[in-house]
């Protein structure tokens, strides 16, 4: 049994996982840190979870956390993920990171991190958003830069990141099929006055309110047709197997800087 520990606990995915790990025949749940200022610290995470006690308490220190886990599951946010960093190197433990919201430094960070431990970012984990990426190199790469490309995401009004990870993820995707990078293409801001769109870039637009989980549509707009790629998350659960097949073979795995991709091509 493969022993997790959850980094961002309290929140709405660490209350999610810890439910599902408790069924899981395949892992255990063996501890949850959050921020210091949680006011949760020190409740059991059964009862935060809405089950029978577990007998094992909310706390605020990361490396106490590593010390009793084989591998750390993080959904956090992108600067308590970076503060948890070193606790894991230290201890050489695993980590997956499902927290989205990295600036360029943070995410050299966790790719820096990979020369230690084994690490996986993933900003998806529902099995819809992995076929999407898949479905979205394809028409890239097949419709060619005639067609434009607009990446639309729509999530919470407590997500504090946009575009959200999944949306550049996507655009990543579309970028490389087309033989370039999304740093060139991307296009995230637009208003007033601002002029044709120009040849093969990659718009981005975000919508944030209510309780919505997780929508994304990548539109390829061509002359006279259109088509649409979408998935729509409805239910935080749609996370949680794919979040702990990743813990499960990541904590099996050589130091390294892994993505989604590396587990589905390594399961065949």
């Amino acid at each position: 049994m493969t022993r997790i520990g959850l980094h961002g606990a309290a929140g709405q995915m660490g209350v999610m996982l810890a439910r599902a790990i408790t069924q899981s025949d395949k892992c255990e749940l063996a501890g949850g840190c959050d921020r210091a200022d949680s006011p949760r610290i020190g409740e059991d995470l059964g009862l935060l979870a809405g089950m029978a006690p577990l007998g094992l308490q909310l706390t605020d220190d990361a490396a106490a956390l590593c010390a009793e886990v084989d591998v750390v599951v993080d959904y956090s946010a992108a600067s308590a993920t970076m503060r948890m960093l070193p606790a894991a190197i230290s201890q050489r433990k695993p980590v997956v990171v499902g927290t989205t919201g990295f600036d360029d430094a943070q995410h050299a960070k966790l790719a820096e991190a990979g020369r230690q431990i084994p690490i996986m970012l993933a900003a998806n984990m529902s099995v819809s958003v992995m076929a999407m990426y898949e479905l979205v190199r394809t028409a890239s790469r097949l419709l060619g830069d005639e067609f434009d490309i607009e990446i639309f995401d729509f999530h919470p009004r407590t997500k504090i990141d946009a575009p959200s990870g999944t949306a550049i993820e996507l655009g990543e995707y579309a970028a490389k099929a087309r033989g370039s990078t999304l740093a060139d293409l991307m296009v995230t801001a637009r208003h007033g006055e601002t002029g044709a769109r120009k040849r093969g870039t990659i718009g981005f637009s975000s919508a944030r309110g209510g309780d919505v989980v997780c929508e994304n549509t990548v539109f390829f707009a061509g002359a006279g047709q259109r088509l649409e790629i979408t998935s729509r998350v409805t239910d935080y659960g749609a996370f949680a197997s794919s979040t702990l097949d990743a813990a499960v073979w990541i904590a099996r795995q050589p130091p390294g800087f892994y993505t989604l991709d590396d587990m589905l091509n390594a399961q065949g």
